[in-house]
């Protein structure tokens, strides 16, 4: 005991002086330090301690305690704490509950509290409630609509430099709304809301020199710079980011450079832009912009895009599941662009219609609708639908003239489809004279409009001197075209002409890379190639492991070549163990397939 109370008197002059710091500490550090908590994902913590700060009298923590309810999506437990606030904040707050119908019934008596809260907020300048109060004003809602209040609200802010207020000005002043129209102040207005730190103001200023929108002249370098300064504002800037990808990716006030163009595109995935999702998703559906082709990836994007308010998204998730095949997934996200107003997916529902994909066919309400969309779609899909209708008698009778008419006019707007028709008719004389040189004319614009069925016909013709003049060169531009745009087949042919030396040098290093980029793709042809190199020591030493693990490879993916070689190798052992019954069932594989070589040796089996 002795021993016990020395030590007593020692600490509790420190305990009594460790309460005095306590009840002199702000209690507002409370919510500070819950909101350390918070970022750590420690509701819980985060909420003991506001609620310290609460009993220590800190109004602040009672807000910041009603904003976690509130998000949990508890409004009547935010609402208490809003209350008991009591401040301009909490009952400003309360206010906006009682309005979106958080708590009460949305009767007249709620919606009247719930203003009156808010005025009594904007009456003490808090800035949120004089926002609020502008927007009710310009939409009628609540109260009487009235732009000059909108406005008297409105300026009350940007006095202050309120980045949201002056951006809602420059709309103001663009539509003439409670103040005279003037594109020129409204200019001014987004330039004070991008140095205020809103990165919109430069990203919607940037739209005024790019499309030169009130009469301001167009200016597509200086309209580039703004929306890298948007960019550099914030991460969260989905337009402005998406901007410049887009200058990047078209050229506009910049070079074209789709590798610099990705970034910005990541970014703008991030902070919500549909489109930006969209293009990544075609980069990687397509294999461009140096993505290797991957459809899951393109379809995770896709999905997110769809996601977004902009109805493309939609419309790319289900452009793609429809050309997958999977008509039935695809309808629904068609239907809903359609719905969002979509006019590609409405050209698209009606092709659904005619051949009944995804829906039961109506071929003759696809042509009555196809002829009211086809004067306004400048992608001429409409018009090449129409063609299609009328060579094959689908919802009207065969019509080939009309067919032709409708595929010229589907050509003549620069649709690829539409072009390849029209140069196909011209081979064979459908509806018109044969003629292999307007043939060949149309397929190159196809090909030059990015048509890789284009392209790939094209080649083949070049390369064989059929249709096309002999033009070996020609043929390999076009199969390097196709291959940019992701056609396997086209790369492999890219990689045998450097192989070959057709239309370009020998180079064995470079057809190796062809064939092995086309393998890990999933090409079972260019796994058979690359199983070629291995068995023949092209650029590689020679290894008939490597070379029968390539060909057991493109054999499983369907290539019918590979599958005989297969039963070869097992029979002869030859880079695997001697199998009779693996070379049979391989062999059987190529004989059922229709290659007589393979029907022939199983006979002397």
């Amino acid at each position: 005991m002795k021993k016990i109370i020395p030590f007593l008197f020692l600490v509790l002059p420190l305990m009594v002086r460790a309460q005095q710091v306590d009840k002199t500490e702000n209690p507002d550090i409370y919510a500070e330090r819950a909101a350390a908590y918070f970022d750590n994902d420690d509701d819980k913590g985060a909420v003991a301690l506001l609620k310290q700060g609460i009993k220590r009298g800190s109004v602040l923590c009672c807000n910041r305690l009603g904003d976690y309810y509130y998000e949990v999506e508890d409004y009547k437990t935010a609402a208490k704490y809003y209350k008991q606030a009591g401040d301009a904040e909490g009952r400003f707050s309360l206010g906006a509950l009682y309005l979106a119908g958080g708590i009460g019934k949305q009767t007249d008596a709620d919606l009247q509290r719930g203003l009156g809260l808010v005025r009594s907020a904007e009456r003490e300048d808090y800035r949120d409630a004089i926002y609020v109060m502008a927007r009710l004003f310009d939409a009628g809602t609540i109260v009487e609509q009235n732009y000059d209040s909108a406005v008297y609200m409105l300026n009350r802010l940007t006095a202050k430099e309120d980045p949201q207020a002056l951006f809602a000005m420059a709309s103001y002043c663009e539509e003439g709304h409670g103040v005279p129209k003037d594109s020129l102040e409204a200019m001014r207005y987004l330039e004070r809301a991008g140095q205020a730190g809103l990165s919109d103001g430069y990203a919607y200023l940037g739209d005024y020199y790019r499309y030169g929108l009130g009469g301001t002249a167009i200016d597509l370098p200086h309209a580039f710079l703004l929306y890298q300064q948007a960019a550099a504002a914030g991460e969260d800037n989905a337009y402005g980011l998406w901007s410049v990808a887009d200058c990047y990716l078209n050229g506009i006030g910049t070079r074209v450079d789709s590798l610099k163009a990705v970034p910005y595109l990541q970014d703008a995935v991030e902070a919500g832009s549909a489109y930006a999702a969209a293009v990544l998703g075609d980069f990687y559906k397509y294999g461009r912009a140096g993505f290797k082709q991957n459809g899951d990836s393109a379809m995770i994007y896709y999905q997110l895009a769809s996601q977004g308010d902009d109805p493309r998204g939609d419309y790319m998730m289900g452009a793609y599941l429809y050309e997958l095949g999977a008509y039935d997934n695809a309808m629904g996200f068609i239907l809903s662009a359609v719905n969002h107003g979509s006019f590609e997916a409405l050209v698209l529902y009606t092709q659904a219609l005619m051949t009944g994909s995804g829906v039961e066919q109506d071929a003759e309400k696809a042509i009555t609708l196809l002829h009211n969309l086809a004067s306004a779609d400048a992608s001429g899909q409409s018009y090449f639908l129409l063609g299609y209708a009328y060579g094959n008698g689908l919802g009207v009778a065969v019509d080939k003239q009309l067919s032709y008419n409708y595929m010229d006019s589907a050509a003549a707007l620069g649709n690829p489809r539409g072009m390849m028709s029209v140069g196909q008719r011209y081979v064979v004389g459908d509806g018109v004279p044969v003629d292999t040189l307007k043939a060949v004319e149309w397929y190159e614009r196809a090909a030059a409009a990015g048509s890789v069925r284009a392209m790939m016909l094209l080649a083949g013709s070049y390369r064989q001197g059929r249709t096309a003049p002999l033009n070996p060169q020609r043929a390999f531009e076009l199969y390097r075209m196709a291959a940019d745009q992701g056609n396997l087949d086209a790369l492999c042919r890219v990689g045998l002409c450097h192989e070959l030396a057709e239309g370009t040098d020998k180079d064995l290093r470079r057809a190796y890379a062809c064939y092995s980029e086309a393998a890990e793709r999933g090409s079972a042809w260019g796994m058979r190639l690359l199983a070629d190199c291995y068995a023949q020591g092209l650029y590689v030493e020679y290894d008939m492991q490597q070379a029968a693990s390539w060909f057991l490879r493109a054999a499983e993916a369907g290539d019918v070549r590979s599958a005989y070689v297969m039963g070869q190798l097992y029979l002869n052992g030859e880079g695997v163990k001697k199998d009779k019954k693996e070379a049979r069932r391989w062999l059987q594989v190529a004989a059922d397939a229709g290659m007589e070589q393979a029907a022939d040796l199983l006979k002397t089996l």
